[in-house]
C-alpha cells in the first residue's frame, strides 16, 4: 500500500514538472535579489547599495584607483559623436539624422561631452539615471532654431545619492520608475523650497538608465570598483599603519618617569590625580595638541634622582617586511581589475613597447565596451522616444555612434591597404574609401555616392608578382627560388 501512495506521488509530481504549451509571453522571472526596491545581491554590507554609494566615493579618493578613472574619462572624452541615417536613407532620412546632430549641439546648460562624463559614473557607482527633458524647437524656448519640433532641452543626471530606489512591477521583471529623495540634501541656497515634499516619482519612460558591468538585469548595476575593493581595503590599512609609523619615527615617542607610588594601586587621591594629569598630556603630545611639558623639580631625599623626568625615545625604522612591494603588489591588483595597468608600465624598469601596445589595446578594449553601453541605451531610448514623439518612422530609425576612440596606426594601416591591393583581394568601393578617408581624418562620403574612377589611381605596384613561378615574376632569371619572402615586410 505504502508503494503504490509512493508510486502515484512519483505520477503526480512529473505531471507538475511537466513544462506548459508555448506561450508568447514571459513565464520565468528575474529571480533578483532585491528588497523594498533596492539591491541586496553582494555579501558584504558595504558594497549593497545604499551603503556602496558611500564606499565607492572612499575608493575614488585613492590616487591609484582615481588615476584609472580619469584615463578613462580621458579616452572617452576625445571620442566624436555622429548621428548616422540609416543605409540608402531618403532626402527626409538625411534631413532627420542632420536634426538629430543638431540637438546634440542645442542643450541648455549642458554640452554633450558633459552628458557623456555625467554618464560615465556609472563605472564607478553602477548605475546612472538621466532624466530626458524636451521642449520644442522655438528660439522664444532658448532654442538655437524655431522649427516647431520636439527636441532635448538637456539631459541632466539624478544624483546617485539621492536615488532611494527602483520601483518595479509586481512580478519583479520590469522597472516602472525610480524614486528619488532629496531630504539628505543641504538645501543651503533654498532650491527645493517650493516643493511640497521631498520626493518624486520618475517614472520609466521619462529616464535613461545606463548601467556597468555584469548586471543580469539589477537596475544598480556592477561598479567597476567592486572588483578592486578588496585590494583597495588592504592597500589603505597597510599605507594608514604605514604613515603612524613614519610619524612617530620622526616625532619620537614621549617617556615619562614617575615615581612608583604614583603608578601604584594604592595610590593616593592627590597621586591619581597628578597621574591622570600626565596622562591627559603625553596623550596631547602624541596628537601634537600639547607643545611642551612643565615639570616640577622634586628630588628623591635619599636618591637625589629627579622625581619626575620626560625623554624622547627614538625608534628604529627598520620593518621586517618590505613595505614598498607589498603597496605595489596591491595597486597592480587594482589597476589590472580596472585594465588600468598600462600606467604603471615602466616604472618599476619593465616591459617592452609590445606588452605597452597589448596592454593599451586592453585599455581601449575596456573603454569600447563602456560606450557601446552608453551609445545603445541613447539610441534603444532617448532615439526612439525622438522618433515618436515627432512623428518619425522608427523602422527607419538612424543610429547613434562614436569614432576616434583609439588613433590610427598609419604605418600598419597604410602597410595592409598596399597588400590587399596589390593581390586583388579588395574591392575598391565607397566603403573601403571612406574607411581611408577616415584614417587621415577626412570626412567620409555619403554611402551611396560612387567612387570617382577618374581620381582613383591606376594599378602600379608589382608587389604581388615576386609570389609567381620563376621566370613568371620581377627576378630577371629563371633562378628556382622565390626570394620575396625574405623582405621582412612580406614575412609572415
Amino acid at each position: 500500500m505504502a508503494a503504490r501512495k509512493s508510486q502515484n506521488n512519483s505520477i503526480t509530481k512529473a505531471a507538475d514538472e511537466t513544462p506548459e504549451r508555448f506561450k508568447l509571453a514571459e513565464a520565468g522571472y528575474l529571480g533578483l535579489n532585491i528588497f523594498n526596491g533596492v539591491s541586496n545581491a553582494e555579501l558584504k554590507r558595504e558594497l549593497n547599495f545604499p551603503n556602496s554609494i558611500n564606499t565607492f566615493k572612499q575608493m575614488s579618493y585613492h590616487s591609484t584607483i582615481n588615476s584609472a578613472l580619469t584615463l578613462y574619462d580621458n579616452m572617452i572624452n576625445k571620442v566624436d559623436w555622429l548621428f548616422k541615417p540609416v543605409v540608402n536613407a531618403t532626402e527626409q532620412e538625411k534631413k532627420e539624422a542632420d536634426i538629430i546632430n543638431e540637438m546634440m549641439n542645442d542643450l541648455t546648460d549642458q554640452t554633450w561631452s558633459e552628458f557623456i562624463s555625467e554618464a560615465l559614473s556609472a563605472n564607478m557607482y553602477g548605475f546612472s539615471v538621466h532624466e530626458k527633458v524636451y521642449r520644442r524647437r522655438l528660439k522664444s524656448n532658448g532654442s538655437k532654431f524655431d522649427d516647431g519640433l520636439i527636441a532635448w532641452k538637456k539631459l541632466p543626471i539624478r544624483n546617485q545619492e539621492t536615488i532611494e530606489k527602483f520601483i518595479f512591477t509586481e512580478d519583479g521583471n520590469e522597472i516602472k520608475g525610480v524614486k528619488q529623495n532629496l531630504s539628505a540634501v543641504s538645501d543651503v541656497y533654498n532650491r527645493y523650497a517650493s516643493r511640497t515634499n521631498n520626493e518624486v516619482i520618475l517614472p520609466r519612460s521619462k529616464v535613461m538608465l545606463f548601467r556597468a558591468g555584469r548586471h543580469k538585469g539589477d537596475p544598480f548595476g556592477k561598479s567597476m570598483l567592486r572588483d578592486a575593493y578588496l585590494a583597495w581595503r588592504f592597500l589603505s590599512v597597510i599605507e594608514e599603519i604605514e604613515a603612524n609609523g613614519v610619524a612617530k619615527d620622526l616625532a619620537g615617542l614621549p617617556v615619562l618617569k614617575l615615581p612608583p607610588q604614583y603608578l601604584s594601586s594604592d595610590a593616593s587621591p592627590d597621586q591619581k590625580a597628578i597621574r591622570a594629569y600626565y596622562e591627559n598630556v603625553m596623550r596631547n603630545l602624541q596628537l601634537n595638541q600639547q607643545s611642551a611639558l612643565i615639570l616640577p623639580q622634586a628630588h628623591d631625599p635619599d636618591t637625589k634622582q629627579p622625581l619626575f623626568e620626560l625623554e624622547l625615545l627614538s625608534l628604529n625604522g627598520g620593518k621586517a617586511m618590505d613595505t614598498s612591494r607589498i603597496k605595489e603588489y596591491y595597486k597592480n591588483l587594482i589597476l589590472t581589475s580596472l585594465f588600468a595597468d598600462i600606467l604603471v608600465m615602466g616604472q618599476s624598469g619593465g616591459g617592452s613597447n609590445a606588452l605597452g601596445q597589448i596592454k593599451n589595446s586592453l585599455s581601449s578594449t575596456a573603454a569600447e565596451s563602456m560606450l557601446r553601453k552608453i551609445r545603445d541605451v541613447i539610441n534603444e531610448d532617448l532615439i526612439k522616444q525622438t522618433y515618436e514623439l515627432n512623428g518619425w518612422d522608427t523602422s527607419r530609425m538612424g543610429f547613434m555612434d562614436f569614432d576616434n576612440l583609439e588613433s590610427e596606426d598609419l604605418e600598419s594601416f597604410s602597410k595592409a591597404v598596399q597588400r590587399f591591393a596589390s593581390t586583388s583581394v579588395i574591392e575598391i568601393d565607397r566603403a573601403v574609401l571612406n574607411r581611408v578617408r577616415e584614417s587621415i581624418g577626412v570626412d567620409s562620403l555619403p554611402q551611396d555616392q560612387e567612387p570617382n574612377q577618374k581620381l582613383l589611381p591606376e594599378m602600379t605596384s608589382r608587389s604581388g608578382d615576386g609570389f609567381k613561378t620563376a621566370g613568371e615574376g620581377t627576378s630577371l632569371s629563371p633562378s628556382g627560388s622565390d626570394t620575396s619572402s625574405s623582405n621582412l615586410e612580406n614575412a609572415g
